[in-house]
């Protein structure tokens, strides 16, 4: 199926299906964006907090992993850096791929976020120079507005600009500032990636979560795979994962979330379920971890 709407009355039956994944025999991979997915959007970038119900689910999950790690896997693929949604997820024993993938770090159950060890992907390191001057040249030249919220990522930058008014025109002045910027700097790498209230510049040659996300199938090879997802970005993430259906490779779901600023088009048309809130997220994490714990007691 593609695009299929839960709304109010099919949400029961769209959880039951993702749950019902977790019966399959074999590795599990769940793989879940952040903002607007486990997070309800907030205005400020900073203030984004975990539905709790989410927190839950994924520490549940993580207990499984411990116990029994060939039967499932947990990630989080955010455009934040690692150590960011480390600190707000706070669940040890999953894996924190930041920045599209460009990151990644975990620490231990039971462990503090802050003592995550963290690892950026290899050959970028030219790209950290022209990211910083950017993210302090660039509010210069807007006259350092109250809306944009700069998130430096080591050889990325973001200008978030959904605190903005008028978010088109604000994300149309970053991008003019950018430009106006780079100007001044010598050839460098940093490209624009997808956003639809960002403006994300990321190496070129580094991909995104659909490099990411293809990484995470070769490396572990799951039977099943639940992606959940809310942007652009998440829709590259589940046409890997169709791709790998149709090849064979593994059977899974797309789940897209649609969080308060909606949903792109592609995203809907890219996913089997779509889910109408962070929440709905967090209630379908909840019934897939209890079907895996059932399975597993079952076993045993």
């Amino acid at each position: 199926m593609s695009g299929t709407r839960a709304g109010t009355a099919g949400t029961k039956a769209a959880i039951a299906t993702i749950a019902r994944l977790a019966a399959r025999p074999g590795r599990l991979l769940v793989v879940a964006d952040f903002d607007g997915t486990l997070a309800e959007g907030s205005p400020d970038p900073g203030a984004a907090a975990i539905v709790p119900q989410a927190r839950r689910a994924l520490r549940r999950l993580a207990r499984v992993a411990g116990s029994s790690p060939d039967r499932v896997s947990i990630a989080i693929l955010t455009g934040r850096t690692a150590v960011d949604v480390a600190t707000r997820v706070r669940v040890g024993g999953i894996s924190y791929l930041g920045d599209h993938g460009l990151q990644s770090g975990t620490f231990p159950r039971h462990g503090r976020p802050s003592r995550i060890v963290t690892t950026f992907r290899g050959g970028h390191d030219a790209s950290h120079e022209p990211a910083e001057i950017l993210a302090t040249r660039v509010p210069e030249v807007l006259g350092r507005p109250a809306w944009l919220f700069v998130e430096r990522k080591g050889p990325s930058v973001a200008f978030h600009v959904r605190q903005a008014d008028d978010r088109a025109a604000a994300r149309a002045a970053v991008v003019a500032a950018i430009q106006a910027v780079d100007r001044e700097l010598p050839p460098h790498e940093l490209a624009h990636y997808r956003g639809r209230l960002v403006v994300d510049l990321r190496p070129r040659t580094a991909g995104g979560k659909r490099e990411a996300f293809a990484a995470l199938l070769a490396e572990l090879r799951p039977a099943t795979v639940v992606a959940f997802g809310d942007d652009s970005s998440d829709a590259d993430g589940f046409a890997v994962l169709h791709a790998a259906r149709m090849a064979g490779a593994c059977d899974g779901l797309a789940v897209a979330v649609t969080g308060p600023h909606g949903m792109p088009d592609e995203v809907r048309a890219a996913a089997d379920v779509v889910l109408e809130t962070p929440s709905e997220a967090a209630r379908a994490l909840a019934a897939l971890t209890s079907a895996l714990e059932r399975g597993l007691r079952a076993r045993d």
